[in-house]
């Protein structure tokens, strides 16, 4: 008797073990890298890599800003995703808009077991591109959980460790950082008022940087400094990189923003 070929389906998931199995060491430590910081699987993690040739910083900029197209084959239910978008949106008529306004925040900070001032926030709201501090429109709400792959309270809790993980990341925390510049500024305005900027500074950089209560002491002290330009925000961060708590490393030659050259001063004036 003939015996018959039985021909079994290959599970979804071959094509990319099969290519992954084609790659080379460095190409396979770059899918395992991007996978570890974008909490993605390493099927989306393979086709981003693969868009931006290879490119690891480019690739998860790419995820985490482009559009939604990274997350059509998500598993997010979009019902249970209205449900939760249901639960925290503006319950008056105080808003002329459809959206979770600050105390919904507040309460889903509570649901998900973190402080309001928590920079993991940041992380959350950078992800749904949010434009306005204290407030989430339904598109946002939408982008950001589809891009966590989460659709309620408990599976964006279960998120956090790997979303606070992220901001270690150096350019994933400069994307946030700078990020929060604009979310933090009221619309059509170009600086950030003072007080504004050194709340924001201590809640994204304390930790980080042990000059940080310093840096925003002096840019109260006088009450001369009435608000942070973008360029400042951003050469904060790069300051606080490159520059010793001694001011080792500053070169009074380079392009920094005149406040942070009059913070060295004052420092090396305090050495003195």
């Amino acid at each position: 008797a003939r015996r018959c070929r039985v021909s079994r389906a290959r599970p979804p998931a071959w094509a990319a073990f099969a290519t992954m199995n084609r790659l080379n060491k460095a190409q396979k430590d770059k899918v395992k890298r991007f996978a570890a910081v974008a909490d993605a699987d390493e099927k989306t993690a393979l086709a981003v890599l693969k868009e931006v040739r290879w490119d690891l910083e480019l690739g998860l900029e790419t995820y985490f800003t482009s559009p939604s197209s990274h997350f059509a084959s998500s598993n997010v239910d979009a019902a249970a995703l209205e449900k939760t978008y249901g639960e925290y949106r503006a319950a008056d008529d105080t808003h002329d808009d459809d959206i979770i306004d600050a105390a919904g925040i507040e309460r889903l900070c509570a649901d998900i077991g973190i402080d309001p001032v928590d920079p993991v926030i940041l992380n959350i709201s950078s992800k749904m591109e949010a434009k306005t501090m204290g407030a989430y429109t339904k598109e946002e709400f939408f982008r950001g959980m589809t891009r966590m792959e989460t659709s309620d309270a408990r599976a964006l809790k279960s998120k956090i460790p790997a979303l606070r993980a992220e901001m270690d990341d150096p350019n994933i925390f400069k994307r946030v950082f700078e990020y929060s510049f604009d979310f933090a500024k009221e619309p059509n305005h170009k600086s950030l008022p003072l007080e504004t900027a050194t709340a924001m500074f201590k809640v994204l950089l304390d930790g980080r940087w042990a000059l940080v209560d310093e840096w925003c002491a002096f840019l109260e002290k006088d009450g001369s400094v009435k608000a942070v330009t973008r360029d400042t925000w951003n050469q904060t961060l790069e300051f606080s990189r490159q520059i010793g708590e001694d001011m080792s490393g500053y070169d009074p030659a380079g392009a920094w923003p005149y406040l942070i050259d009059e913070f060295v001063e004052h420092k090396l004036e305090q050495k003195s």
